[in-house]
């Protein structure tokens, strides 16, 4: 078993780690929380490709309510002072979303590039079952593969003091070297070559659309298609700026990974810290993604976060037809004493 302790710090760095760390933390639970809230409130949010935003916020709600907690509290307290099984749990977890998220994504880039580019075979692939047998696919898979390994021995979860958490420890050189050359290339690698591909022929085909539609035409059928052509689009460059935000936190993050797994003794604190919280910021930028990229999302988000205006303009509302309700029904009774 590794040191349960973290190297010494002074009151400063202890109080800017903790303090970002628990920041990201509430961050990243509120507006992910907001994702799934705006997608169950609204029903124009519920559409096949929001079924992986929906995925992608509970990987990131599962590290924010997990794993950045305890965390937190190691960073505050200097020390692991929790059970082997949390340690356990939260190994899982570390292990789980670093891996499910960027297939996740790749399997999203891959969604957008039906809808977009490959229209008439979209339904065929990805229909509201399939897409969730899609996601069951990839989430089973990689949380088998990681129960077997744990099972069999051929790994463990371990407190890692230069990480502040516990992660994926390997009993043998050539175990870990395979499963690294395996995630890596399953999980990372062939995810983003499909991001890659995906978006490149889907802002070919937006040029495209750019030219061979006439902003002049006339309102019918096919400017009807369109318009819904242009809410897909909006939908597909929301998505390429979340990979855009991912790649900015992983790349630098499986850099720092592979060097402390690697060549651990020339891995100062600092960067092994680090490589931890751009998992931790990636988790967290996404919703900051949806709300400034994505008007529903964004309005979904206001009525939640400022729902007393909401609740007092519908309640006004209600006064305002009530009065003109009773003074129809005034006007009424005095016409017919008129009478």
């Amino acid at each position: 078993m590794s040191s349960q302790e973290l190297s010494d710090r002074n009151l400063a760095v202890v109080i800017t780690e903790a303090t970002v760390c628990l920041a990201m933390t509430i961050i990243s639970i509120i507006g992910n929380t907001l994702v799934c809230l705006a997608v169950y409130r609204n029903p124009k949010l519920r559409s096949t490709t929001n079924l992986y935003i929906i995925a992608l916020a509970a990987s990131d709600l599962l590290c924010a309510t997990v794993e950045m907690p305890l965390a937190s509290a190691v960073l505050i307290t200097g020390r692991w002072d929790f059970s082997d099984a949390l340690c356990e749990l939260q190994g899982f977890v570390d292990v789980f979303v670093t891996l499910v998220t960027p297939a996740t994504m790749g399997l999203t880039a891959f969604n957008r590039y039906m809808r977009i580019v490959k229209t008439h075979n979209y339904n065929k692939i990805f229909s509201p079952s399939k897409s969730k047998i899609w996601l069951s696919c990839v989430w089973l898979s990689l949380a088998f593969y990681l129960l077997i390994g744990r099972v069999t021995n051929w790994n463990s979860f371990e407190f890692i003091p230069g990480y502040a958490v516990c992660s994926v420890v390997f009993m043998t050189t050539e175990s870990r070297l395979a499963h690294y050359c395996t995630v890596f290339a399953l999980f990372f690698v062939l995810p983003f070559c499909f991001a890659f591909f995906s978006y490149y022929k889907i802002f070919t085909k937006i040029r495209q659309h750019k030219v061979n539609v006439a902003p002049s035409l006339e309102l019918n059928a096919k400017n009807r298609e369109a318009r819904i052509s242009v809410q897909e689009i909006n939908v597909s460059r929301t998505l390429s700026y979340v990979v855009a935000g991912f790649l900015f936190c992983w790349i630098p993050m499986y850099v720092f990974v592979f060097w402390k797994r690697f060549s651990p003794d020339t891995a100062p604190r600092s960067v092994q810290l680090l490589a931890i919280l751009l998992l931790f910021l990636s988790s967290t930028i996404n919703p900051f993604i949806y709300a400034a990229t994505n008007r529903v999302f964004r309005g979904e988000f206001c009525k939640i976060l400022c729902w007393w205006k909401v609740t007092r303009v519908l309640t006004s509302s209600s006064v305002g037809a009530n009065r003109d309700v009773g003074n129809e029904e005034n006007a009424a009774c005095q016409d017919e004493t008129n009478m």
